[in-house]
């Protein structure tokens, strides 16, 4: 499956679509922020992780099953945020218990999820008779999400027992369990990327600077954005791996060893279990000089490689993320329309690694539009 999704995510019609479903969501949320409190007429502070969580849900939504602004959304949105407080509780399931309402909150998810498979199914079985009694030839239509993906792999293998594919029944279960990445790791990203920026005015008028430049070219030209133009953007790109490398939003993860190993002269059995620290590595003096600077020009240098196995918030290997580029280009996009349309001051805030990584006050800023942005 991990190929499967790597190869949708990296499909040019895919990359097409998101680059302007994304640009659409960023520049909506950005429109509809407030400068000032309408009865006190004072300014109205933006809370910048609860915004980008709107922003990610809506993209992460879009991927994974196509679904738009609009009541769908918004239901879908409540019952994941009910479901996601279940994560730290106490094992109790009884009815009152945060466990209880996020388990009840899933099964909505589910129920909704399973409804959109189910009618994709119809349609994807209709488009395939209608294909094989004229004798058509050619290939199927592309897919347009995540669960079309899965949905036509499962169809297209099932009459082959020798290649199992994900059952249908666990498409609805896998649907939810890529929302909680595609949905926490990259608005805090996104959050922590503006903490950064703000405390680092130079840094932060060179970022302007380099999108000033990409957004007065589009407008010279005519021409749409894409996805290269963002991706191509290298000092945004070095803010971005920067915060990536000193946020640690997934610090660690666990690994089980498949067979008898001695790494450094420690010997792992077969069966025990290791904890990968990430945060161990990107805070290293060896790996890093002052690794607790912001600094995005050490990425500048030779040497500063986001391929490396010195640099891994999205893993590494065969279990490398597949949605690595689609989370760059979502933050490359948002800081884009974010600083070629406000500048902002933020308000004094901590970051917070525990139970996950936060801002304690969600950063709030207050916004002062540029001339002729908006």
């Amino acid at each position: 499956m991990h190929a499967l999704l790597g190869g949708f995510l990296r499909s040019p019609q895919f990359k097409a679509q998101i680059t302007r479903e994304t640009r659409s969501a960023v520049q909506r949320a950005l429109a509809s922020w407030r400068i000032t409190d309408l009865d006190q007429q004072q300014p109205q502070p933006v809370y910048v992780q609860d915004e980008s969580k709107k922003i990610a849900f809506e993209v992460i939504v879009r991927t994974l099953m196509s679904i738009g602004p609009g009541e769908d959304l918004n239901f879908l949105r409540r019952e994941f945020e009910e479901y996601i407080k279940g994560f730290i509780s106490l094992p109790i399931k009884l009815p009152g218990t945060r466990l209880y309402k996020s388990l009840k909150a899933k099964g909505r998810m589910i129920k909704v999820i399973r409804s959109i498979i189910e009618q994709r199914k119809i349609s994807i079985e209709k488009e395939n008779n209608k294909r094989s009694s004229s004798s058509e030839e050619g290939s199927t239509s592309i897919p347009k999400d995540i669960i079309d993906v899965l949905l036509r792999d499962t169809l297209e293998s099932s009459a082959d027992e020798t290649q199992p594919r994900l059952p249908l029944d666990s498409i609805s279960e896998n649907i939810i369990e890529m929302m909680i990445p595609g949905e926490e790791t990259v608005p805090t990203s996104l959050t922590l990327a503006v903490k950064f920026l703000s405390d680092s005015p130079l840094i932060l008028a060179r970022l302007l600077e380099e999108n000033m430049e990409l957004k007065k070219r589009k407008e010279q030209s005519g021409d749409e954005y894409d996805w290269t133009d963002y991706v191509s953007l290298p000092f945004t790109q070095n803010v971005i791996s920067e915060t990536l490398r000193m946020g640690n939003i997934v610090n660690a993860v666990w690994r089980e060893a498949v067979k008898d190993v001695t790494i450094k002269g420690h010997f792992i059995p077969k069966g025990w279990c290791v904890l990968a620290s990430f945060s161990s590595i990107h805070m290293d003096e060896a790996n890093y000089e002052n690794p607790y600077e912001f600094n995005p020009h050490r990425w500048e240098k030779s040497g500063a490689n986001v391929n490396s196995n010195k640099f891994t918030p999205f893993g590494g290997g065969q279990r490398l993320c597949p949605g690595l580029e689609l989370s760059r280009l979502e933050i490359a996009i948002s800081l884009h329309h974010l600083v070629t349309t406000y500048s902002w001051v933020a308000e004094d805030d901590d970051i917070t690694y525990f139970p996950f990584v936060r801002l304690r006050r969600k950063l709030p800023i207050t916004i002062t539009p540029l001339v002729g942005a908006i």
